[in-house]
């Protein structure tokens, strides 16, 4: 590589920095100064000697899970049984809305459970609206052509296409939200998940247990109160659209961090990026 073309790509990288920054610049502007002020106060009482509110969290949902399992694959079997069962060239057809509304079928939030046939495993997943959500499986293989996907474990799911391909047999079921016992679709795809052993270390297709283990646990009341007030603030932000991935969401919050002159509270700045992830998870449009 000749040195007038180093110094030009050395010149770009350079001009992105400081266009980047100056995004992150914006979104501490969005906060008044006292604002910041309180955020560096609440922010720098972190005691790590005190045992994470996260694990308390995780071992009681844990627990409750394990205890639940039964019933909830119980009161699930009812709904699915009582309910139609698709194929994926069904739910293919059925991504399109007037293809819908032709039908007078409506779009619902819940979740959906893929279930492979020929060697009995399934997969749960949720969506605010699952007809624009559980078709895509059988579409495409993430792997291969879809930049959507490229980033996300979530989302990096080639197994299921894979299967469906080679042509193994699959039946889904969409499960209205409203029609279980369950307050919130982390809740019931948590609990779902492993009432189908779902995950893949019990021989099913998802590779997390769940959203549900997966969103910032705080120290106390205000640090989650200043997560979300900073949230308030950046997510109207252009930049926030660009955080489409684990390591770009933590390479903003570092920068914001140190914008904002926060000491190193990495539980909190961990926290953030789960919370910022959460709320763009739950504001997903959707293609009803």
């Amino acid at each position: 590589m000749d040195k007038e073309k180093s110094i030009e790509i050395l010149r770009i990288i350079t001009g992105r920095e400081i266009a980047y920054q100056k995004e992150v610049a914006l979104s501490v502007q969005a906060l008044t100064e006292d604002e910041r002020s309180w955020i560096r106060q609440v922010v720098s009482g972190y005691d790590s000697d005190l045992i994470s509110p996260y694990y308390f969290h995780l071992k009681n949902a844990q627990f409750e899970r394990k205890a639940n399992k039964e019933n909830v694959r119980n009161e699930l079997d009812v709904i699915r049984k009582a309910s139609k069962k698709f194929i994926p060239q069904e739910l293919i057809k059925l991504r399109d809305k007037k293809e819908r509304e032709n039908r007078g079928i409506e779009n619902f939030e819940g979740i959906y459970i893929i279930h492979n046939l020929a060697k009995d495993i399934y997969y749960v997943g949720q969506s605010k609206g699952v007809f624009s959500r559980a078709y895509q499986h059988f579409v495409t293989n993430p792997s291969e052509n879809s930049a959507r996907y490229s980033h996300s474990i979530e989302w990096s799911l080639p197994e299921i296409y894979n299967d469906y391909r080679l042509g193994e047999k699959f039946n889904i079921s969409l499960i209205p939200l409203a029609n279980t016992s369950f307050s919130t679709l982390d809740e019931l795809e948590y609990s779902a998940i492993s009432a189908y052993n779902a995950f893949v270390d019990d021989g099913g297709y998802n590779r997390t247990n769940g959203n549900l283990i997966n969103k910032g646990y705080f120290q106390n009341d205000d640090q989650e109160n200043a997560a979300n007030l900073i949230l308030d603030r950046i997510k109207g932000k252009e930049i926030f659209s660009t955080l489409t991935n684990d390591k770009l969401r933590w390479r903003y919050v570092q920068s914001l961090s140190s914008e904002l002159l926060l000491t190193s509270n990495l539980s909190f700045r961990a926290n953030l990026v789960k919370r910022i992830k959460s709320y763009q998870k739950a504001n997903k449009e959707c293609n009803f």
